[in-house]
């Protein structure tokens, strides 16, 4: 069977087409190759951006340790100093030869 005077145009339509896909194959290729390196930098910067969040969580849980050992050394501060200050109060105000308790007068201290 012979397709007569269509045959040469349909050809050329044929390797157009042909033609036309393979430089679509060739542009999809690059710009899959341009997302790849895209893709490749933004995990390169979301690791680095993971790897900053952890170091600032470590720096700020230090701070944290730090201001409630501070918080927990002005506690204690604040017993000892209102210990002193109930001792200061209770010598001062005792009626003379009456120290109560005091463990710092070394008055009450007997030799045996």
């Amino acid at each position: 069977m012979h397709c007569g005077y269509k045959c040469p145009n349909f050809l050329r339509k044929l390797k157009k087409q042909f033609s036309d896909l393979q430089a679509s194959h060739e542009r999809m290729k690059t710009f899959t190759a341009s997302m790849d390196k895209i893709v490749k930098t933004l995990e390169e910067r979301h690791a680095q951006l993971s790897k900053a969040a952890e170091e600032t969580n470590k720096g700020l849980n230090h701070v944290f340790e730090e201001q409630n050992h501070r918080k927990r050394d002005s506690y204690c501060l604040d017993q000892d100093i209102n210990k002193l200050f109930n001792v200061y109060h209770n010598m001062k105000f005792q009626p003379q030869g009456h120290i109560m308790d005091n463990p710092y007068h070394q008055e009450d201290i007997k030799p045996d």
